[in-house]
């Protein structure tokens, strides 16, 4: 009768039972790998870099981090991407799985909508199909948090982020795309307010952002003028606050910058942009989208 009443106690204490606490025991251990996986026909490569922090078994987020046009397609392009986007490097301080995927085509691409970019968007890719595809692989392979799934990316990077919030609001967590326009094609029926960060450069030739921070504002159903969050040299952050689900909306923007990752990391060569500390991109999209989940 004693020993009943412990195991009552304990799994009072413990919600949500000893299934859920903790993730399968034959996880892959902490490391940078290079997987596939075959999508509508194609095999498809991805990097998954699993944190020092899963060795604790215990459920961590996700973040997808999508290459820009070029920066993806074989390991050179992939090492690139993972070092000047920094995203790798913060997940192992900040304890979150990293799965960067390449898109198709020559030169790679994401099917982001309207015409960027490369192949992807004309053969009508379902890359947002397979981003469904891999987090099921992944979970199978390493310990994730399914309410804290995010996506991030630069400039077609950035296109696939924003579509992703618009086409799977019941799997992305929210958005933070860099440089990187969200799609007039799409539309959205959105199964929840989608948190989204946008981060602009004010010299960017390519810039739509400022419309596209605003229609999530809208989607969001926020009100009210956003309010300044951040603010050091050329870098300012107005956020929405005031939206439904207790989402939010954040444009930031760098006065006098082009298209490019804002980082502090050197080199940025490959991105034909100098480093910068005023704004850390990786940085500011990860302690936005980490206050979210589903």
């Amino acid at each position: 009768m004693l020993l009943l009443l412990v195991l009552l106690s304990c799994a009072e204490d413990d919600p949500k039972g000893p299934e859920e606490a903790l993730c399968a025991t034959d996880v892959l251990e902490p490391s940078t790998r290079q997987r596939h996986i075959e999508w509508e026909g194609q095999e498809r490569w991805y990097e998954l870099h699993i944190p020092p922090a899963a060795a604790d078994n215990e459920p961590l987020p996700l973040v997808f981090n999508l290459h820009p046009l070029v920066l993806g397609g074989d390991t050179l392009f992939r090492d690139i991407w993972r070092h000047e986007s920094g995203m790798a490097d913060l997940g192992d301080v900040e304890g979150f799985v990293t799965v960067q995927p390449d898109g198709t085509g020559l030169p790679a691409a994401w099917n982001g909508g309207d015409a960027c970019c490369g192949d992807a968007s004309a053969d009508d890719v379902d890359d947002v199909g397979m981003i469904r595809a891999l987090v099921d692989l992944v979970a199978a392979e390493t310990c994730i948090d399914r309410d804290r799934i995010y996506a991030t990316g630069m400039s077609n990077g950035g296109y696939l982020s924003h579509r992703l919030g618009c086409e799977a609001s019941d799997l992305i967590a929210a958005i933070g795309p860099v440089v990187g326009s969200f799609s007039e094609e799409l539309t959205c029926d959105l199964e929840r307010p989608v948190p989204a960060i946008q981060i602009t450069g004010t010299e960017d030739s390519l810039d739509t952002r400022t419309e596209s921070i605003e229609r999530w504002a809208n989607l969001n159903g926020c009100v009210g003028a956003p309010e300044e969050t951040y603010q050091k040299g050329t870098a300012t952050c107005l956020t929405w606050s005031d939206c439904e689900g207790d989402a939010e909306v954040t444009h930031c923007v760098v006065d006098g910058g082009g298209h490019c990752w804002f980082s502090d990391i050197d080199p940025q060569a490959s991105l034909g942009c100098d480093p910068i500390d005023d704004l850390v991109s990786h940085q500011q999209v990860w302690d936005f989208v980490s206050r979210f989940s589903l």
